[in-house]
């Protein structure tokens, strides 16, 4: 298995710089193109409107990331940035797999939007040493990791709207 993620992504590290927009879930992910594996790049929400200022929203963050046990890895109040890596887990092809990403909350005035990057998956492994290898829109395994990761999202979303 492990030999099989690291010539998938040596494989897709070769890839072409095009992309394409596909919706999911009340999601758009951004799809890397150019070959059969078709990475996955990004997932972004919509954005959604509240009558908040960017200060309120950004105090609201840290609570809403935390009841999903996520910690925010990076803040930035100025910009309106908030980032977090995520790990979750879901089963898919009769095993238990993990799914990291990159989690990233775009506050303004009255708004704010989340996206996800950098997605990685793995088989759970009986020694503790998961090996990574990119997300790719083949098979169903990316559907049912997206959508674990999209149940967490909208948590936080209704989260920061309460």
């Amino acid at each position: 298995m492990k030999g099989w993620i690291l010539m998938l992504g040596a494989a897709l590290a070769a890839l072409p710089a095009s992309a394409e927009e596909v919706p999911f879930n009340g999601r758009t992910l951004n799809v890397a193109t150019g070959q059969e594996a078709r990475p996955i790049l990004s997932m972004t929400t919509t954005q959604y409107v509240l009558p908040l200022t960017q200060a309120q929203l950004l105090a609201r963050v840290p609570a809403c990331l935390s009841a999903q046990g996520i910690a925010a890895t990076s803040t930035d109040a100025a910009q309106g940035a908030v980032q977090a890596e995520v790990l979750t887990r879901f089963r898919a092809s009769f095993a238990s797999r993990i799914l990291r990403s990159q989690l990233r909350l775009d506050v303004g005035e009255g708004f704010f939007q989340l996206s996800e990057s950098a997605f990685e998956v793995a088989e759970e492994a009986d020694d503790g040493a998961p090996a990574y290898g990119p997300l790719a829109q083949s098979g169903g395994i990316w559907e049912k990791g997206l959508e674990t990761l999209v149940e967490a999202e909208n948590r936080i979303i209704d989260c920061l709207y309460r």
